[in-house]
């Protein structure tokens, strides 16, 4: 992408104009095309370049960028699901009791367990116990007969197919829910559509300026799949917060909530490290964030399933992650045993062995949104500390311990949970990063996992600490201030009524003087 602006016109006609000539301009022509650009600048791909471009050029590059980018024939890209996370802490944790009650998912999955959901949960968090509670696969109410031994049901977005959900106790105050909102067939191939969909080059105004950034093919395709991506994301996350609100749904915005996307591939490999040097940035793989292995992490077991922590990074939405599957080369043994071409049985097959990775990471997300809040509470007083205090700055000082009440103790509970080993190696492995590409040594995720958790565990419990330190200074500061305050009053006070005796004095002595 590149902005256009008249001066540039003459001077960088490689780019913009690039047959144009070199003669003299008149002065007549130089004004009116400063008369024309203001117009052009405002509706680009409506009113003509006054300084002139050649549009063959663009449209024999445009022609040539959509054959570059374009899937192969006998390659499949296919939007699986769009896994949603959300965590439930001591102040939120009633909202999703709520919403299992709502729904009817309170009764428990098996009768082999006397107990309910709900009661099972508030066990584990009272006895400080780990637990993992797959609800499974949710339907219509009116598609219940379709499928064998359906027991949860809710109704959804139409976008979605069903729903797979997943509850994990990570630590004695914090539970996670994920929602992976399966899409139907035919939103599952928007992403193929968007980018095989031919595209041409897009001027793009820019607000209070004469000028407009151009938009070439490759970047055109890239936002339409953004566009896609953020659309699904967004359906998932409102209904959601809508049912079950916790503090992604409280305190954050749409664009921080943990969210997986799961991608089903088929004639391409994702994240290859062996990928052609010279694929080209046009290539549909950046488009989908797929195209190399930098960070990626691969499955032990399944080498075809990896997925990468920083791709959604580009998109602005710092907890996303991709997750990419290659189904046709699984081994006969897995395509036996998880066989079926339905969106959901791929999916089922990651999520067994990503459900305990993206709940700690949706709890690594969560300790950071913890810390963004002490950062911005501590730095929106220190603001306010130059002007003059008010109730609202008391109140907001109140409502922070409140609300911060179990800050301290989560952080210890999830620093506990980082050093044990046992947990992450249960829950959390078998997937693996190549440290360097020259070298065959690799890095086990569990250990990724139990190190970035234990470095925000250690940090959120020292930004609390020093949190709460400035604002007991700050509070007793503006005591003080009040106090010294209030003692002035009272010493005016005390003035005025000296001053009222003293005048009444006189107006009595006065007063018998006369008599």
């Amino acid at each position: 992408m590149k902005d256009a602006q008249p001066q540039d016109m003459e001077e960088e006609e490689t780019e913009v104009t690039p047959n144009a000539e070199h003669a003299p301009v008149p002065k007549w022509k130089q004004r009116a095309r400063k008369m024309v650009w203001p117009l052009h600048a405002r509706y680009p791909n409506v009113i003509p370049n006054p300084y002139g471009e050649d549009k063959a050029y663009y449209r024999e590059r445009d022609a040539e960028t959509n054959a570059k980018s374009a899937l192969d024939e006998d390659v499949s890209l296919r939007l699986g699901c769009i896994m949603v996370s959300e965590i439930f802490g001591p102040n939120e944790i009633e909202t999703l009791y709520d919403g299992l009650e709502k729904f009817g998912w309170d009764r428990e999955r098996t009768p082999v367990r006397d107990d309910s959901n709900i009661n099972w949960l508030k066990k584990q968090r009272l006895y400080g116990s780990e637990g993992h509670l797959p609800l499974g696969w949710i339907h219509r109410p009116e598609d219940t007969k379709r499928y064998v031994g359906v027991r949860y049901t809710a109704e959804f977005p139409q976008q979605f197919s069903s729903l797979l959900v997943t509850i994990s106790q990570l630590t004695p105050s914090t539970t996670c829910l994920s929602v992976g909102f399966i899409l139907t067939d035919d939103a599952a191939l928007e992403y193929a559509n968007a980018i095989n969909e031919p595209a041409k080059t897009t001027r793009i105004p820019k607000r209070r300026s004469r000028a407009y950034s151009i938009m070439g093919v490759e970047h055109v395709k890239e936002e339409r799949v953004r566009r896609v991506r953020q659309k699904y994301r967004n359906i998932g996350i409102e209904w959601l917060s809508k049912n079950f609100s916790g503090f992604f749904s409280a305190h954050c915005e749409k664009s921080h909530f943990p969210t997986a996307e799961f991608l089903s591939l088929e004639g391409f490999t994702p994240f290859d490290k062996d990928a052609p040097r010279d694929r080209g940035w046009e290539h549909w793989s950046r488009y989908v964030n797929v195209e190399h292995d930098f960070r990626s992490w691969t499955c032990s077991s399944v080498p075809s399933l990896k997925f990468s922590f920083d791709a959604g990074r580009r998109d602005k939405t710092p907890n996303h992650m991709t997750v990419a599957l290659r189904w046709d080369t699984l081994s006969e043994e897995d395509l036996k045993t998880y066989g079926g071409e339905s969106l959901g049985s791929r999916t089922y097959f990651a999520n067994n062995r990503l459900d305990g990775i993206i709940a700690r990471y949706a709890l690594a997300s969560y300790l950071r949104e913890l810390l963004r809040s002490l950062k911005e509470t501590r730095q929106s007083l220190s603001v306010r500390s130059k002007a003059r205090r008010s109730i609202n700055t008391v109140e907001q000082i109140s409502a922070f311990f409140r609300r911060s009440v179990g800050i301290p103790s989560i952080a210890r509970e999830v620093l506990a949970l980082s050093e044990n080993d046992a947990s992450f190696r249960w829950n959390a492995t078998g997937f693996t990063q190549q440290i360097r590409p020259d070298e065959d040594k690799t890095y086990e995720i569990k250990e990724g996992l139990r190190s970035f958790l234990g470095r925000l565990s250690r940090q959120l419990l020292e930004e609390d600490q020093d949190t709460r330190e400035f604002l007991n200074q700050l509070s007793s500061a503006m005591g003080t201030k009040e106090s010294i305050a209030a003692q002035r009053r009272m010493e005016l006070v005390a003035v005025l009524a000296l001053l009222v005796a003293v005048i009444s004095m006189l107006v009595a002595i006065y007063a018998a003087i006369n008599t």
